[in-house]
């Protein structure tokens, strides 16, 4: 499911090698545990028998090296300061292996002076059970050591009774053990590899899921934005105009100034005829360039209405409404496009018709649109290249008056 084997071959290991020195971390303070209370009880050497006092002073040096084992371990081994990388991976895999076989031999020790004096090795164990349990390796790894601490015990009960009742005491339990935490040991690796195996891959569809979602959501926001653009001109469209009404009637809170102002190339119908419809598209972008540029100067929001008809909306005092259709209208003629087919002058024109009001409703929106659309209709009944002004005035009674 990963495109790269080795990477997920690589995450499974470090995954595994992470939960080991976790299981370092628990298995350190369990034999601290474990040194520092039997410690204590062969402190108390009155539990012993003379024969027996003399070897108090091993047990004690054996549990006090396992001591500062652990102690080391607890101090070096944090999971904040691990960062395992394909160079060190198997640094840490060798530091797993070397504390149990460590730990192992240790506890094999004892248990040879316990198998000795007291005939019995449960600390041997109970500690093989937890190293198993805890710890996920491969068999091959952990199999000689069981081996070699095994044999050492076995030898220590023949040489201490030799064959008799007591030895069974002591092989029986190891010989049901054993295999015991071997099948756990195995089961314990097989099943973390798994599990860790799924997690990752988990992860890695969680992580595909993710990149494709906010990949989705980027294509929607650039579909959303594209459905308001106008292709040819790359101005908000007729769409976007109307989601600018909305916006602004939406935030109707009290009466606000309104200037909304429609713009018309004039006599695009034949300059289309005579330079052709590539020239008639190209003379439609230098137009919405220009008024793009100047509603950016004064803070407007500017759109394609539809063929040559632009739409401008602001906000501002009626007072910048005039000046911005003057500056409109003599910007237009200073781009020189020809237009030799124009009865208004020899380079392109407009006309614009524009509606100023205060308005208080979404309804006054709409008004101002239709009143501003019947004024650039006057401006072309006046000759065109000019603009008409009409005012509406919005009270409880009417829409408004002329």
């Amino acid at each position: 499911m990963m495109e790269n084997q080795g990477k997920l071959a690589f995450s499974i290991r470090e995954e595994m090698v992470q939960s080991n020195l976790k299981g370092m971390r628990i298995v350190a303070w369990t034999l601290m545990y474990v040194s520092v209370i039997i410690s204590l009880i062969h402190y108390g050497e009155v539990f012993f028998v003379k024969a027996e006092r003399a070897m108090v002073p091993v047990y004690i040096a054996i549990h006090i090296a396992m001591f500062y084992i652990d102690v080391a371990v607890l101090l070096f081994i944090r999971e904040k300061r691990i960062h395992i990388t394909p160079v060190n991976i198997q640094k840490y895999e060798r530091l797993v292996v070397v504390y149990i076989y460590t730990i192992m031999l240790l506890i094999t020790a004892i248990s040879v002076l316990d198998v000795y004096f007291f005939r019995h090795a449960a600390l041997y164990e109970v500690i093989l059970i937890i190293i198993c349990t805890v710890f996920a390796l491969p068999l091959r790894k952990i199999v000689w050591i069981i081996l070699l601490s095994a044999s050492a015990i076995i030898v220590s009960a023949y040489m201490s009774a030799g064959i008799s009742s007591e030895n069974i005491k002591i092989i029986l339990p190891m010989s049901l053990l054993i295999p015991i935490g071997v099948m756990i040991q195995y089961q314990t690796y097989k099943v973390r590899k798994q599990i860790h195996t799924q997690h990752i891959l988990l992860n890695e569809e969680m992580t595909k899921t993710k990149r494709l979602s906010e990949l989705l959501a980027i294509k929607n926001n650039e579909l959303a934005e594209q459905a308001l653009k106008d292709s040819l001109t790359n101005l908000p469209n007729r769409r976007a105009f109307n989601q600018k009404l909305n916006k602004i009637g939406q935030q109707l809170y009290q009466t606000q100034p309104l200037t909304v102002i429609m713009i018309d190339i004039d006599c695009f119908k034949k300059f289309n005829d005579y330079y052709g419809h590539l020239q008639g598209d190209a003379a439609i972008v230098k137009v919405a360039s220009l008024l793009e540029e100047i509603a950016g100067k004064y803070n407007a929001f500017v759109a394609r209405w539809g063929g040559e008809e632009f739409v401008m909306i602001s906000q501002h005092t009626h007072k910048v409404a005039e000046p911005v259709c003057e500056e409109i209208l003599e910007e237009i003629r200073q781009l020189n496009i020809p237009h030799l087919q124009s009865t208004i002058a020899q380079q392109v024109t407009v006309s614009i018709g524009m509606c100023q009001a205060k308005i208080a409703k979404y309804e006054h929106l709409q008004t101002c649109c239709e009143l501003a659309d019947q004024a650039l209709y006057l401006a072309k009944q006046n000759g065109r290249n000019n603009y008409f002004r009409k005012m509406a005035i919005f009270d409880e009674e009417a829409n408004a008056s002329i």
